[in-house]
């Protein structure tokens, strides 16, 4: 059994941008234009991923909170993705994509109070088989194992146990997050601990120096900010991910087929016979398995 697991956040804000210059090239407009390309590339990109690895499943983890609770994490910490922009314009197709993903049996599931990334965690204990998580996320690199694969989707590459220590420097995902830890996350809004460089970290690997109370401090309180096993602390949100992932879809090509029409999809309707190939062995697939 294969799953793949897509960070559709992730997915959905490339996609927008790769829409966004399409129509500035054609210099249009058209908001409708521009949606449909959104909609399209966001598509593709799925069945280029099914088709590549033709997992048994699919499943697309969302940051949007449907049963909104603030962000724990920007409890433990105010600034927290502070950084982030407020711009929504990326998540403007969030419910067509939605609505198309569950016709070809893609399951979407959302957090409550934690993230995206907590989601994929639990999918990669929960489910047996192999799973493949496709974002270009670099925290996902400490869920990295026998079972799980990060493919970068800029860089087509697949992170494995076996290129581990040639793509990132360090020996296991451990040492990865540890120094993770030290550094901080500029993308997160979150600082490391202060010069605290290279020369440095080596030498708190060879246990050569110790932290201060200070910088441990810090150290624990990025612990608890980037590992991806604090889902395992809340058996509500865990509970709430599990019955989300259990919920029954109604795929219908058919439907596929109408909505794809209706936003003039031709590119999707002139492979209808490859998407339905993709798409439905999966679903065959999931029904040997379920």
């Amino acid at each position: 059994m294969k799953t793949l697991i897509i960070d559709s956040n992730n997915l959905i804000h490339r996609t927008y941008w790769t829409a966004k210059n399409q129509v500035r090239r054609l210099k249009s407009d058209d908001p409708t234009m521009l949606s449909n390309f959104h909609v399209h590339f966001t598509l593709n990109a799925v069945f280029s991923y099914v088709s590549k690895y033709k997992p048994t499943r699919t499943i697309c983890v969302w940051d949007e909170k449907p049963d909104y609770m603030q962000n724990d994490r920007k409890t433990q910490f105010e600034d927290y993705k502070g950084n982030r922009s407020a711009d929504t314009s990326p998540h403007m197709n969030n419910e067509v994509i939605k609505k198309f993903l569950s016709l070809l049996n893609i399951v979407s599931i959302f957090p409550r109070q934690l993230e995206a990334d907590d989601i994929v965690s639990f999918l990669c204990s929960e489910l047996s088989g192999s799973k493949v998580i496709v974002s270009v996320d670099k925290d996902f690199l400490q869920l990295v194992d026998k079972d799980v694969t990060l493919f970068n989707p800029i860089k087509k590459e697949d992170y494995t146990p076996a290129n581990f220590v040639e793509v990132t420097g360090m020996p296991d995902t451990r040492t990865w997050l540890d120094v993770k830890c030290l550094t901080g996350d500029k993308s997160d809004n979150v600082p490391g601990i202060e010069k605290f460089g290279k020369v440095k970290i080596q030498k708190w690997l060879r246990n050569e120096i110790v932290l201060t109370d200070q910088e441990r401090e810090i150290f624990e309180r990025n612990r608890k900010l980037f590992s991806l096993d604090a889902y395992k602390n809340y058996s509500d949100e865990e509970e709430y991910y599990r019955n989300q992932l259990n919920t029954k879809s109604e795929p219908s090509w058919k439907q596929f087929l109408e909505e794809c029409e209706s936003r003039k999809l031709n590119y999707i309707l002139n492979k209808k016979d490859s998407w339905h190939s993709a798409f439905f062995l999966q679903n065959k697939l999931q029904s040997l398995f379920s």
